[in-house]
């Protein structure tokens, strides 16, 4: 089962990959943890992304692209995946559709997490405190949701024309939310 979680930064898209992966068995790809890992390691993708990351900015589509191709060539994903953070906009949603098509793979849900900006916003500030996130300073959330708005949420109906999307509550407790995830991925055959 492949899965794709769709969502405003601040929606719990993270936290309910985490849960499903360890569920069903699946790895868990987010870019965001590959990215903050590139750039505590200092690597060349790690400083070259850094300032654009840190002012809440989107990185440049052929870098994304070229790190998911390399994740996706792994092992661990022969038997399905859950990709979070990633595509962003319509170019990464038409090379991720390249990319599955060449390994012989389709994206089988996508889960849309539905949350009012000021719920994301107020989650992102509560990150930044407990996880002290220097990413997250109120201008680059409000950058990160007028971003979202703007680049990603076109993405929902790019997929629901090819009617695969679900729509998910994200506003309400972790365990009503994975709970509405489980019984979509159910109806979507992942799980007896």
């Amino acid at each position: 089962m492949n899965v794709l979680l769709l969502g405003p930064q601040g929606a719990g898209k993270g936290t309910q990959a985490k849960r499903i992966a360890a569920e069903y068995g699946l790895p868990h790809i987010a870019t965001g943890d590959i990215l903050r890992r590139a750039m505590a390691d200092g690597t060349p993708l790690g400083r070259k992304v850094k300032p654009i990351y840190d002012s809440g900015g989107l990185v440049p589509d052929d870098l994304m692209i070229e790190l998911i191709r390399a994740r996706l060539s792994e092992p661990d994903t022969e038997h399905g995946f859950i990709l979070d953070g990633f595509p962003r906009t319509f170019v990464q949603a038409e090379a991720l559709d390249t990319m599955l098509r060449e390994i012989d793979k389709q994206l089988d849900l996508v889960l849309e997490l539905q949350v009012p900006d000021e719920v994301a916003a107020e989650r992102l500030t509560k990150r930044a405190t407990l996880e002290g996130r220097p990413d997250d300073t109120p201008e680059a959330i409000r950058r990160r949701l007028e971003l979202y708005h703007e680049e990603t949420e076109p993405l929902v109906e790019y997929y629901r024309s090819r009617g695969n999307v679900v729509g998910i509550h994200g506003d309400r407790s972790e365990n009503e939310v994975f709970a509405e995830i489980q019984q979509a991925l159910e109806q979507a055959g992942a799980v007896a």
